[in-house]
């Protein structure tokens, strides 16, 4: 059945069902070409948004939307303000969401006319939403009063993005009590589930002090959503004001979601009823709530090690070094243990030195170790003092395991030692791409000028998959720790074949005080022949992991680079044994990365290729199907994430590619460690 999945998926296309192409469908070919290489091609794609046909111009506005700025510059902001005027409503919602995209601060007066205005406000509630969405994503301080008066709105669409948008601003400027008042304000009156949902999110985002009454109101929702992120507000005031007694209530909450979201705070806390809270949540049935509870353990035996007593007394123990504890059988959990059983030694010298001993006995089982055991052990060594740490993290700069050798360097990387500047310059020179990253991250936190010339071999010399995430950051560590000695680099980079490595040329340059050079022209990606499929249906594939099976509906229509290169990978069986390498409890559970440390990637065309993002208006929910990036939007490749619940901060940001029809308690058991076994597509 694989193969025969396999061939013809290679033979045909990556849609197996496939139906005629549609009217018009040269022009949806090229604004395909057009959106991919990035390029208006001298007006082309702007001619293309005045066709006739309202699909044609709904797709090119969506293109328009996704072409840099400031790089495509003025030409296209105003291409997309005249589509604000289309009589299409879907087009005139295309180009709202592609004008805040873009973030061209100067469309923010219009879009506010288009979903706001008394006289002017679009009659489609979704051209309004968009526009609003849009509105509040650009930068404009003077406005956000008006923007938040879409509250006042009749429809909830509208009002939900109000709501949202408060989320994004900073909480620095002057405006920020006004805009938390404004929002509680409204949380007494609302009584949409999305829109409270989303003004929650708005004050946990911000912090807001101002709000401590609404959360606690809402800790105690009937709806789990609105709880997680009342849990989250309460924890992020917590320092400043007395929710203790709340979050001790939400730790015990029958969804594991709520309950992890309370266990970090108690780790702050520890008191007694907190620890006893926590020690109860590590013999909870959900791996996530385990590790989270271990991982406020540690912070707590950190501060306060007398706290190790008590955990004993509960029956916990937290020492778990070596063969663990009998009763956790979760490797992710255990080196959490690991972890928490470190931090409580840090302070233990008066005690006969346990910690010398702990460490002693740990050099002779740490390689027996599992990967996330090994891991967890490290962050607990890090712990310790420079003397006793960076032995340890400077032996594993070499781990056989490359994500244990990242992990090693990026904690190497915290300590102000002598050691650790050259072992990073030594670093950067390894073959592995994963490892130079995290030397060029970890160097990038206190550069100076002696990075300069080993930062500037790295960029030289990194080739493949990964290498354009090493090389802006070598650009930024340059900058930042050489200052005008960074030309040499960083002018030729206004050349290079990334753009966005071109990019952070540009914007290093800036800070520097200095134009761009002239005669510098950067290179135009030639507009290379695609060819993608028209589904008949959405394709639904099962994702079978070692925990079960994930029941996927993909989305062609929205994201259709993204679904080919995901069935083409499926078909190619680039998934099969490939680990969940990354789980954030109550976030996301991501995978499909065939290194299995995050650092991996490619797509279809080869290792070294990345997908364009498709981002559109479509919002995350529980088991929304994710493409991780790293700081480039274009950036995606053969990773996928899937979300445990609404992340809003996520939306507008990662292209959505699919969504989780069948399998959430697969995706609620899912832990790091686990793997994808196979993709088969069922539809």
């Amino acid at each position: 059945m694989k193969l025969a999945m396999a061939l013809c998926l290679l033979i045909v296309t990556a849609c197996a069902s496939v139906e005629r192409a549609p009217t018009g469908a040269g022009d949806f070919a090229r604004i395909a070409l057009l959106e991919d290489a990035r390029a208006d091609a001298n007006g082309e794609l702007r001619a293309l948004a005045r066709s006739g046909d309202a699909r044609v111009r709904e797709r090119a506005g969506t293109a328009l939307g996704r072409m840099p700025w400031p790089e495509e510059g003025a030409h296209v902001t105003r291409a997309l303000l005249g589509l604000l005027k289309d009589d299409d409503a879907q087009v005139r919602s295309a180009a709202a969401f592609g004008l805040g995209q873009r973030g061209d601060a100067s469309a923010a007066d219009t879009l506010l006319f288009v979903a706001l205005d008394e006289h002017s406000a679009d009659a489609e509630v979704e051209v309004r939403a968009r526009a609003l969405e849009a509105a509040t994503k650009l930068d404009r301080l003077e406005l956000r009063q008006r923007m938040l008066a879409g509250l006042r709105d009749a429809d909830p669409r509208v009002r939900a993005e109000a709501a949202q948008g408060a989320s994004r601003w900073p909480t620095g400027e002057p405006d920020a009590a006004r805009v938390d008042a404004r929002l509680v304000e409204h949380l007494a009156l609302e009584t949409d589930r999305d829109v409270i949902t989303l003004a929650l999110f708005a004050l946990e985002r911000r912090k807001s002090t101002a709000a401590v009454e609404v959360f606690r109101k809402y800790a105690r929702s009937m709806d789990a959503e609105q709880r997680i992120f009342a849990v989250r507000g309460l924890r992020a005031i917590a320092a400043q004001s007395d929710v203790r007694r709340d979050l001790v209530d939400a730790a015990a909450d029958f969804d594991a979601r709520v309950a992890g979201e309370a266990l970090p705070a108690l780790g702050m806390f520890g008191d007694s009823e907190s620890v006893a809270q926590l020690a109860a949540a590590t013999r909870h049935a959900s791996a996530s709530v385990r590790r989270s509870a271990w991982e406020a353990l540690g912070v707590a035996l950190q501060k306060d090690a007398s706290l190790y007593a008590k955990l004993q007394a509960l029956g916990v123990e937290a020492r778990a070094l070596g063969s663990a504890s009998p009763q956790e059988a979760s490797p992710w959990v255990r080196g959490a243990m690991h972890e928490a059983g470190l931090r409580s030694l840090v302070h233990d010298e008066v005690k006969g030195g346990a910690a010398d001993q702990t460490l002693t006995l740990l050099g002779t089982l740490y390689r027996r170790l599992p990967r996330e055991e090994r891991i967890g052990v490290l962050r607990g060594v890090a712990a310790f003092d420079a003397e006793r740490a960076l032995p340890w993290l400077l032996e594993c700069f070499k781990d056989p395991d490359f994500a244990v050798g990242g992990v090693a360097i990026e904690l190497a990387g915290t300590f102000d030692d002598p050691r650790v500047r050259p072992a990073l310059h030594t670093a950067l020179t390894f073959a592995d791409n994963g490892l130079r990253l995290a030397a060029v991250t970890a160097l990038l936190e206190n550069p100076d000028t002696s990075d300069f010339e080993p930062l500037q071999r790295c960029f030289a010399s990194s080739k493949g998959d990964g290498a354009n995430e090493i090389r802006f950051n070598a650009l930024r560590a340059v900058a930042k720790g050489g200052g005008e000695s960074a030309w040499p680099l960083l002018v030729p980079a206004l050349t290079d074949g990334s753009p966005f490595v071109r990019r952070v040329a540009r914007e290093e340059l800036a800070k520097l005080g200095h134009d761009i050079p002239e005669g510098v022209v950067a290179p135009h990606a030639p507009i290379a022949p695609l060819e993608l499929p028209h589904c008949a249906a959405s394709p639904l594939v099962d994702v079978v992991t070692s925990r079960g099976t994930l029941r996927i509906e993909l989305f062609p229509a929205e994201a259709p680079l993204h679904v080919h290169n995901f069935l083409t990978l499926a078909a190619r069986e680039r998934y099969d044994g490939t680990p969940w390498h990354r789980v954030v409890p109550d976030f996301v559970a991501q995978g499909g990365d065939y290194r299995g440390d995050g650092n991996g990637g490619g797509t279809w065309r080869g290792s070294d290729d990345s997908l364009r993002h498709e981002i559109g208006p479509r919002k995350y929910v529980r088991g929304s199907l994710g493409m991780p990036r790293n700081e480039d939007p274009d950036s995606g490749g053969s990773q996928i994430f899937v979300t445990h619940r609404a992340t809003p901060h996520l939306d507008g940001r990662y292209t959505i590619f699919g969504e989780l029809r069948e399998g959430f308690d697969v995706l609620d058991a899912i832990e790091v460690g686990d793997r994808i076994l196979d993709v088969v597509r069922v539809r």
